[in-house]
């Protein structure tokens, strides 16, 4: 862990002349100096009531506007969420209220936003943390690890139901958040993992990692 972020701190220079997308205390770097880092169903089909948890991510023309918000229904179904404040989704089945989440931020945006929305089971988090994964994949959420040594991207990306039929397979991102406080994004090709075998390629994640599935622009 250590040597991660000794090492992402001395990149970030480096690595932002080459990519051009260090800013503001966040840096982009290669999959391989990504890879340094190491660290010790049905319920998703049900209707919302009052004292569900739900975690929300907002995405509007590529920049994520809100992160894994944590919202609980109230005695009338409502969750209060970033922006646009009280939305009422109890008694709805999670796609619906998606729906309605969407239209509600689509009225603060000039292209429609992309809502990732999942119920949060009190076992989501396990012993050793958990990796969250956003996006186009079947089962989006929170991932546990299963070991201090964290967990492959192929693996959980297998535990979030794989991917969907519109997932842009050749742009994986993971983003990272060091002790720092410094953000660390890559962008993986999971082709690369599959198709050619590359078992370099599938980077190790750690507790508190981020992978964000884009959708494919036919």
């Amino acid at each position: 862990m250590f040597q991660w972020v000794r090492q992402g701190v001395l990149l970030v220079g480096f690595m932002g002349l080459i990519a051009g997308c260090a800013t503001m205390g966040s840096s982009s770097e290669t999959t391989r100096g990504f890879m340094l880092g190491t660290q010790g169903g049905s319920s998703q089909s049900r209707d919302l009531a009052p004292g569900d948890g739900v975690e929300i991510s907002v995405e509007v023309d590529g920049s994520m506007e809100v992160s894994l918000h944590r919202a609980e229904l109230n005695h009338q179904g409502m969750v209060t969420l970033p922006l646009v404040g009280d939305v009422k989704i109890g008694g709805m089945k999670l796609a619906a209220a998606r729906g309605i989440i969407a239209k509600t931020y689509g009225a603060y945006y000039v292209n429609p936003p992309v809502v990732m929305l999942t119920l949060v089971d009190g076992d989501v988090v396990g012993e050793w943390g958990s990796v969250t994964v956003l996006g186009r994949v079947n089962k989006p959420g929170r991932v546990p690890l299963q070991s201090q040594n964290g967990i492959n991207l192929s693996a959980a990306v297998q535990v979030a139901g794989g991917f969907a039929p519109s997932a842009k397979q050749s742009d994986i991102r993971v983003s990272r958040t060091d002790e720092l406080g410094m953000k660390t994004r890559v962008s993986v090709d999971f082709r690369k993992i599959g198709q050619a075998g590359n078992v370099a390629a599938d980077i190790m994640l750690i507790d508190g990692d981020i992978i964000y599935v884009p959708e494919r622009i036919f």
